[in-house]
């Protein structure tokens, strides 16, 4: 396919009006989140700056769950057909997520002690304020996921939005008062129900009811057994994903005194944007990319979603790599400037794992349960550069981006070896089938 094929049909496309749509949305939202760290950062010392990145990584970690939960919802929207059928799958998954969650905080809460210990934290408790976080997530993310999966991205831009502009509200509201490092925490807390709130509302104008009661009984595991083998798929690759794009702070924190992690979360904030800047293009192709459509049309659908990626993050590394001490300073103030010469590598690695995440993220979509080994490979790839290569925060930062580029090139010829070989598919007919759509793969 030319580049002039591609540019011409990206002009006609829905998935680019729906990527505008949402991508205007998320950029807000993405502002809004990425506001939340320069405003806490002015307001608390860096060494306690460093306590809620290390804290807001360990989320992502927890948030897994919540991945899976919202990727396993805009499948069943995109591909179910019976409304009845699809929306008693979503609240019996949803209700499992949630028992899930009260385990974790229970586990959270009395593990608490030691990763206090191990993070060098002064106290125990924004750990357990971290997994009430998580459990609070869980029908904000559940609603929103609907809304994607029906394809209302300008309704869940709103709700995202609600969430990120509440967390800056409240978190530094609660810090101002003294509350440091649990109120940031808590202010996140309080963010997430709110945007429920409004999410649950919308969805429900758009078809996802209940029936009465249903919340007074255990999770059906009959209703979702064709959808566990699924979100275990869902569950590794995410993990991995999220492991990849955040072992760097998690590693600086362990190895490194607080003040010099604490400038390091500064620098990874920035860095960051450019895989939070092109999430959105990747949650767009999710619902456009169906078991039922023809193997052609998919593969279109990736190949447009990687173009908007690049048109989208390569002018902003660009940017960073130009100019990277100006843009420390512009976003995180003076104090995180002695390490912006760590950005540009940084960036491009942060780059490339968002491609990583778009080509893992269209096989998941497709049940590609071949995956699985690609994403353990992945995590035993970065985790031994780290734990090999870590002797200086560039160090660090080098570990990353060759982890990147290693993966990158497995995943190239990955993708040689299935076409050569002519691989059979990983999904089966009655997955693929279980709820009357043909597959067209």
């Amino acid at each position: 396919m030319s580049i002039t094929t591609i540019v011409r049909q990206l002009r006609s496309s829905s998935l680019v009006r729906h990527n505008l749509i949402f991508f205007i949305g998320s950029l807000a939202t993405g502002a809004l989140n990425y506001l939340y760290y320069p405003v806490l950062g002015r307001f608390m010392p860096p060494s306690a700056f460093g306590e809620v990145q290390v804290l807001v990584s360990l989320f992502l970690q927890l948030t897994i769950f919540l991945t899976v939960l919202s990727m396993i919802t805009v499948n069943i929207v995109a591909n179910y057909r019976d409304e009845d059928t699809r929306n008693k799958v979503i609240y019996e998954i949803e209700k499992l997520t949630f028992i899930i969650g009260v385990v974790l905080l229970l586990i959270v809460a009395l593990i608490s002690p030691a990763l206090k210990t191990f993070f060098q934290f002064d106290s125990a408790l924004p750990f357990t304020a971290l997994a009430l976080a998580f459990v609070a997530g869980i029908p904000l993310t559940s609603r929103t996921a609907y809304l994607r999966g029906k394809q209302a991205f300008a309704k869940t831009a709103v709700a995202n939005c609600i969430a990120a502009g509440g967390k800056i509200f409240g978190s530094l509201a609660l810090v101002v008062v003294g509350f440091g490092t649990l109120g940031a925490i808590f202010g996140i807390v309080g963010a997430q129900l709110f945007a429920a709130a409004w999410a649950a509302h919308t969805a429900r104008r758009l078809g996802l009811t209940k029936t009465v009661g249903a919340w007074k009984k255990l999770p059906r595991l009959r209703v979702i057994r064709p959808e566990l083998k699924y979100a275990g798929l869902v569950l590794v690759t995410s993990l991995v994903i999220t492991l990849h794009y955040s072992i760097d702070i998690i590693a600086i924190k362990h190895y490194f005194d607080a003040h010099t992690a604490g400038v390091y979360a500064g620098i990874a904030t920035v860095g960051r944007i450019l895989f939070f800047l092109t999430a959105s293009i990747t949650q767009v192709m999710l619902p456009a990319v169906r078991l039922a459509h023809p193997p052609a049309q998919n593969r279109r659908v990736l190949v447009h979603s990687l173009a908007l990626l690049l048109l989208v993050s390569v002018p902003v590394m660009l940017l960073f790599f130009l100019l990277p001490h100006e843009t420390v300073e512009m976003l995180m103030g003076k104090n995180y400037n002695t390490m912006a010469s760590l950005l540009p590598d940084l960036s491009l690695a942060m780059v490339i794992i968002a491609g990583l995440n778009l080509f893992i993220n269209y096989y998941v979509a497709l049940r590609r349960y071949d995956m699985l080994v690609f994403a353990i490979i992945d995590a035993v790839v970065v985790s031994m550069w780290v734990l090999v290569h870590h002797q200086t925060p560039a160090a660090v930062v080098e570990s990353l981006l060759a982890s990147s580029a290693t993966m990158t090139g497995l995943l190239g010829v990955w993708a040689i070896l299935y076409k050569l070989k002519k691989l059979k598919k990983p999904y089966t007919n009655e997955e693929a089938t279980h709820n009357g759509h043909r597959t067209g793969l």
